[in-house]
């Protein structure tokens, strides 16, 4: 026979409504101990929730949706993974949709998450190859379901929908200082796509660091990839032609393209060509040539965009918020000095 609220109640001597709320994990005053003796009656008696129950009888599933383009990326995974440890801390759910870039797939997950009730999305922007007009309908859409929403960057940022972000202007001028601090003056950029936030301010910086040092900019040194590894061993190709001493690829993945685009014209790092990345993947300390990096603090991210969305769906009045972390440069054996 299933063990019911009240079978519960009775073993442990509280009354349904206080064993109810303890394992609905609503908020409330009960202490820690009340909650321990029916979370232990509960595992006793065997008791197992009706999670679909709950979500008709209170339009709450306590579960929150993750859309990131594509699971494999160790980027979005450890986001993935900030974001479900922060649910289990609190006793909540992650439903995790990874859209492989499809813009019609991501609009599909977005339905599916409103038919399960879900309690808050988080959503990774989906690179333009698929159009940013269609990632903007899909955010629209979910706002339009009044929805809470969180994003990772500031791409397309409007309330009341709340971020968590890095400020990437500052990793690429810090990035970009640090070659010219080693006295590289030839510098090749790999970029992200110019229409998100990330790339177009890391760009920025860039820019900022070459000019407070005293240094022409050349258009003609950069080279627009989309994160992938793919666009690091492009961007050798495409730069092939060109005289520089370092190149600074705007994500880890691509600068691993460019280890190897670099091998394929007899050229190796840090000899001939200082590298730097940006995230901080965790392979990045473990490659043949570790990797300098800019180290985006992605789990924490992860976490915090779960606790913003739990704490908007407990108080719907409050103001959107955006959430700022730091970043760290991470200096290994992927760049060195030059005379």
């Amino acid at each position: 026979m299933k063990t019911t609220i009240k079978d519960i109640a009775q073993a442990t001597g509280l009354s349904p409504a206080t064993v109810s709320l303890v394992l609905n994990n609503r908020p409330s005053r009960i202490s820690d101990a009340t909650r321990e003796r029916v979370l232990a009656a509960a595992a006793e008696l065997g008791y197992r929730s009706n999670s679909a129950a709950v979500s008709l009888r209170t339009g709450r599933s306590y579960s929150l949706g993750l859309i990131v383009p594509d699971i494999r990326n160790d980027y979005y995974a450890t986001y993935a993974k900030g974001m479900e440890d922060a649910c289990q801390e609190m006793g909540w759910s992650l439903i995790l949709c990874s859209t492989n870039g499809n813009p019609e797939r991501e609009r599909q997950y977005i339905e599916t998450l409103q038919a399960k009730s879900i309690d808050g999305i988080a959503v990774v922007t989906t690179p333009p190859l698929t159009g940013t007009q269609s990632f903007e309908a899909n955010r629209d859409l979910i706002l339009r379901m009044q929805i809470p929403l969180v994003q990772m960057d500031l791409t397309g940022y409007r309330e009341p929908i709340n971020a968590v972000v890095c400020d990437h202007e500052k990793g690429g001028y810090m990035a970009t200082r640090h070659l010219i601090s080693l006295g590289h003056q030839k510098i090749a950029f790999i970029t992200g796509p110019s229409s998100l936030e990330g790339s177009s301010s890391r760009l920025k910086g860039c820019m900022r660091a070459f000019h407070d040092y005293g240094l022409p900019w050349d258009d003609k040194m950069l080279y627009e990839g989309d994160y992938t590894y793919a666009a690091g061993l492009d961007g050798i190709d495409y730069l092939s032609d060109r005289d520089f001493t370092a190149v600074f690829a705007f994500n880890d993945l691509m600068a691993y393209g460019v280890y190897n685009g670099l091998a394929k014209y007899s050229l190796s790092v840090p000899e001939d060509v200082s590298v730097v990345g940006y995230d901080d993947h965790f392979l990045s300390s473990i490659i043949s040539v570790p990797l300098t990096t800019i180290r985006q603090p992605i789990y924490e991210m992860g976490k915090e965009a779960a606790r913003i969305l739990i704490y908007k769906t407990e108080h719907p009045d409050t103001k959107p918020v955006i959430t700022w972390f730091d970043l760290k440069l991470i200096v290994r054996k992927s760049t060195r000095k030059i005379c």
